[in-house]
């Protein structure tokens, strides 16, 4: 356990114990997660690289304010990249139901 901490800060010390459905074309990890983490979930997306008809960008969930690196992802738009990223948050096994 991580000493020192404020509790919010200790994403990947939880259990989680939020059920996430399976995606569909409609309803991806990415809205899941956005409606799980509500205003506590933010996203970072920049571009980072790539040809100008080929961009490349990188995604990075932000909740609570803990910059939540392990769950970065890269994709060839900024929506594809934060759905890969929400895809191992969800599958993470540290989101916890919040009633």
């Amino acid at each position: 356990m991580i000493v020192n901490m404020p509790p919010h800060l200790v994403f990947l010390e939880r259990i989680g114990t939020h059920i996430f459905r399976e995606p569909s074309s409609v309803w991806g990890y990415l809205p899941q997660v956005n409606q799980w983490g509500g205003i506590r979930l933010e996203w970072e997306a920049e571009r980072i690289g790539g040809l100008d008809h080929l961009p490349w960008f990188k995604a990075t969930p932000i909740y609570n304010g803990e910059r939540l690196e392990v769950f970065s992802a890269f994709g060839t738009s900024k929506k594809a990249a934060k759905e890969e990223a929400a895809k191992m948050m969800a599958l993470s096994g540290h989101c916890v139901f919040w009633c």
